[in-house]
């Protein structure tokens, strides 16, 4: 007995040293991306937050030019809101704004993205809030669905050749 507490110090000891090492290089740049990503957002983020000093708490309207779905928001929660879309899509500011007028609804997403706030929106108040079953909420939000990916990978069972869409089971 005194001798076996020792030895599986010994094997848990090496275990722990072989699994560190063996991160794939694919899983270290998907990190480093994802780093890098980040840092770009807080680079905005902290520019906007500096241009916005003193009006953190008035309603983003106000602030922001072409705010439409986030009205009643402060200022600071739109900015906290936009970098955790960028999260959960696994993208940067310019994947929705022109970085010299990020008022501008020229990129294609402006429209899709409030589209989305909206089916999401409607999703928790008109369907999950009525489930029962579960001890808390049930809410959905963007990364739900995107999981970090600008398009979410799943879009529904495929149809089938003859137009019908597969049953479980078959």
């Amino acid at each position: 007995m005194k001798l076996l507490v020792p030895v599986l110090f010994i094997i848990i000891g090496i275990s722990s040293f072989v699994t560190i090492g063996t991160t794939s290089k694919k899983d270290s740049e998907a990190i480093v991306w994802k780093d890098t990503l980040m840092a770009d957002r807080e680079k905005y983020l902290k520019a906007y937050k500096d241009s916005i000093r003193g009006k953190e708490n008035v309603a983003a309207d106000s602030v922001f030019k072409n705010i439409k779905v986030l009205k009643g928001k402060s200022a600071e929660q739109v900015l906290s809101i936009m970098n955790s879309w960028g999260h959960a899509l696994g993208v940067t500011c310019k994947f929705c704004h022109d970085l010299n007028n990020f008022a501008s609804e020229k990129p294609r997403h402006f429209n899709q993205t409030r589209e989305m706030f909206d089916m999401t929106n409607r999703l928790n108040r008109e369907i999950l809030a009525s489930l029962k079953t579960f001890r808390q909420p049930v809410v959905m939000g963007c990364i739900s669905c995107h999981n970090e990916m600008k398009e979410p990978p799943h879009d529904g069972p495929k149809v089938q050749g003859n137009g019908a869409r597969p049953r479980p089971g078959n």
